[in-house]
């Protein structure tokens, strides 16, 4: 009886896992309509004013989609894929709307081939355009950072945007949040993915400042 016992937590377990597994999947191989629907209109336009332009985006679009694909198949890809994803992403906004967003990528050479989880970087910088700057703001800063310390790998994403409300960010991670422009669960769910790959050994961690 011991022994069938074993085997039947064993094989919960298991299904447990594998269940987790596919729902990482079937986040991770979503895409925003509204996104590709943007990308495209963009490109539509350039086809007439800028073909060259319109060839890059092109280009830029087809890297977007494969590091899609490629990451819901994948549990862990080096971070300099995850860098490329994020790039291509914000390659088709800033096509969109030009000399807004100022990027700056501060990554520590040696950390370009470590292991981590796909979209991470790329969820916190599509929220920081699409949520953190209102609509009049021109000087659109983020920064995205990694580096080492006592042997654990710190990744961040900053802006100079407006802030998150109160309200909000004593919801953000417990749970999904409202939302007018989204489904309002992209960090909640990137905090449970986190704990459910790495346990105790990772989370996601937000500070906001509003208005400044």
């Amino acid at each position: 009886m011991l022994f069938s016992t074993q085997l039947e937590l064993g094989e919960a377990e298991t299904q447990s896992r594998l269940l987790k597994d596919a729902e990482i999947k079937a986040l991770q191989a979503q895409v925003n309509p509204h996104f590709l629907f943007n990308a495209i209109n963009t490109i539509s336009v350039l086809c007439r004013t800028n073909m060259e332009m319109a060839r890059k985006l092109l280009l830029q679009l087809s890297i977007y989609f494969r590091s899609n694909m490629q990451g819901a198949r994948q549990l862990l890809i080096p971070m300099h894929k995850e860098i490329q994803h994020v790039e291509a992403y914000l390659s088709l906004e800033q096509a969109r709307f030009p000399n807004k967003y100022h990027v700056t990528f501060q990554i520590e050479k040696e950390l370009e081939q470590v292991m981590i989880p796909p979209f991470v970087l790329q969820v916190l910088v599509e929220n920081a355009v699409r949520h953190a700057f209102p609509k009049h703001q021109t000087n659109c800063e983020v920064i995205v950072s990694a580096l080492m310390k006592d042997g654990h790998v710190y990744m961040k994403v900053t802006d100079n945007g407006q802030g998150i409300e109160d309200d909000k960010m004593a919801q953000l991670l417990k749970a999904p949040v409202k939302s007018l422009e989204g489904t309002g669960t992209a960090l909640f769910n990137l905090d449970q993915r986190l704990r459910g790959i790495f346990g105790r050994q990772a989370a996601l961690s937000i500070h906001s400042d509003q208005g400044t």
